[in-house]
């Protein structure tokens, strides 16, 4: 708004020709004209610290803070009893803003070691992405956005390694079968030997590579073949691990967890501290209910969040790693109502509830990612497993497969339900998800229902003479006991 704009509103015609109203940076005006507009609006008579934070998270930020300060002490001088409230939010806010955090954007340099630069690639490499990245951006090919990067990191992986063998830099079956020994032998930066997932994740993307190019024989797309089956086999092992992780994680403790988190805030000093530890309790809370994959970062407010009927639902939205697949709906999840109360609590901090809807609608139309750090900036990719790691010693990707831990149990069309929560469509992903233990539990259920109607068939005498139809419920407290003795 121009400075002749804000001068001819009534508030300001008293003192329109005072030389300090017209001495004043037109930002700083501004700012003032917005803090007292906000003042009227909430019918407020005195500033309060509270009262400053609101407005500047709502509208100019720690920046308008400064600017409606220094205006205040320009028109009314420092005794003005404005400039307690202004400094004290300014303090609030510039904690948050001068917050050091490990963003996800730009990404941290790294030193390339088992690999080869992308110019190093021989020639026919290149023209073959090249074909590839665009039968992927036409849709041609129905694959996840990051299709083209990971086969670049894989083919640069492996060119190094040929080149360090003395081998001629080409896909061909021995220098896949030594690449192959190379990387279900080669310890990780971590110290430790790459897990057969790892291995077999890069054997895919070369597989896709050689497949979406069209360039390489059937016999080699067989033996390829033969060695992803090998490395599948392999990771059945490894799935052992989910399950041990499964067993040591107490379910029902995990809302009560984050539950506590946001009610021991009072003990951390700042604003920054505090939305630190919310966004914690979101990041446990969230997951059971609408297990994502390692997508929560990338949720944004608007785009992707919007409220809407007494919740935040997802708007046109399709998950990761399917969204380029023909055919596939959007995914219909939202935030479970029984846990919005974590997404309104980053949201509203420390403010009063009743400006929570104007926050809700800030977050949408400045399109505010889910998870923020608290000077702005967005976290990590996998933040929300890094919270899950250190609470339970797992990653949030376990509740995928405790969602089916769960409706597997309760029936079939309980696993449907599950499927279309976790975005499966498919039998064999949804075995992936499904232990022993839920299948003895569900096993269990099954004997027992049939026991009770062919004993019904049988004895027609043993039926409970109130006639009472709760009597002969299922007791689902003997479905522990029931599981046990299944397995």
């Amino acid at each position: 708004m121009k400075r002749s704009e804000i001068l001819a509103k009534p508030r300001w015609q008293p003192m329109a020709r005072l030389p300090q109203l017209l001495g004043l940076p037109l930002d700083q005006l501004s700012a003032l004209d917005s803090l007292i507009d906000f003042m009227s609006e909430q019918g407020i008579t005195q500033l309060t610290s509270a009262d400053a934070r609101v407005w500047a998270r709502l509208t100019l930020g720690v920046d308008g803070l400064a600017h409606a300060q220094k205006a205040v002490l320009a028109l009314e001088g420092s005794e003005a009893p404005e400039i307690s409230a202004l400094r004290s939010a300014t303090d609030d806010l510039g904690k948050c803003r001068d917050y050091a955090a490990i963003t996800r954007k730009p990404r941290r340099e790294y030193k390339r070691r088992i690999s080869v630069p992308y110019r190093d690639l021989p020639e026919r490499w290149r023209h073959q992405l090249a074909r590839v990245d665009g039968q992927r951006q036409d849709r041609t090919i129905a694959r996840v956005d990051s299709l083209f990067d990971r086969m670049v990191q894989k083919l640069c992986q492996y060119a190094w390694f040929m080149r360090e063998s003395d081998f001629e830099v080409e896909l061909t079956v021995d220098g896949l079968r030594a690449f192959y020994q190379f990387e279900t032998n080669r310890i990780s930066s971590h110290g430790k030997p790459l897990r057969p997932a790892t291995v077999l994740a890069t054997f895919s993307d070369l597989r896709d590579f050689m497949r979406y190019s069209g360039d390489y024989s059937p016999d080699l797309l067989d033996q390829m073949h033969t060695v992803i089956q090998k490395l599948e086999d392999g990771a059945d092992g490894v799935i052992a691990l989910k399950y041990d992780a499964l067993a040591r994680l107490e379910v029902k403790n995990i809302i009560p967890r984050a539950m506590s988190i946001l009610e021991g805030l009072t003990k951390y000093k700042n604003l920054a501290q505090r939305l630190i530890q919310r966004n914690r309790a979101m990041a446990l809370a969230l997951p059971p209910m609408t297990p994502l994959r390692r997508e929560w970062h990338d949720l944004h407010f608007g785009r992707d969040l919007v409220w809407f009927d007494g919740r935040y639902r997802f708007k046109d939205y399709k998950l990761q790693k399917t969204r380029n697949i023909p055919g596939r709906e959007d995914y219909e999840g939202s935030v479970e109502p029984s846990v919005q109360h974590f997404v309104d609590a980053v949201l509203l901090q420390d403010d009063d509830p009743k400006f929570l809807e104007a926050f809700r609608a800030r977050a949408e139309k400045d399109g505010r990612p889910l998870f923020l750090h608290p000077n702005g900036s967005e976290v990590a990719t996998n933040y929300v497993s890094q919270v899950w790691s250190v609470e339970f010693g797992t990653g949030a990707h376990i509740n995928r497969t405790v969602l089916y831990e769960i409706m597997f149990a309760l029936g079939l069309d309980a696993t449907h339900g599950a499927m279309l929560i976790n975005d499966h469509n498919s039998g064999p992903s949804t075995k992936k998800y499904i232990g022993k233990q839920a299948r003895a539990f569900a096993f269990a259920v099954a004997c027992e229902a049939r026991d009770e109607m062919f004993s019904d068939l049988s004895d027609d005498d043993d039926e409970d003479p109130s006639g009472d139809p709760s009597s002969q419920a299922f007791d689902w407290e003997q479905l522990p006991a029931m599981a046990k003795r299944a397995i």
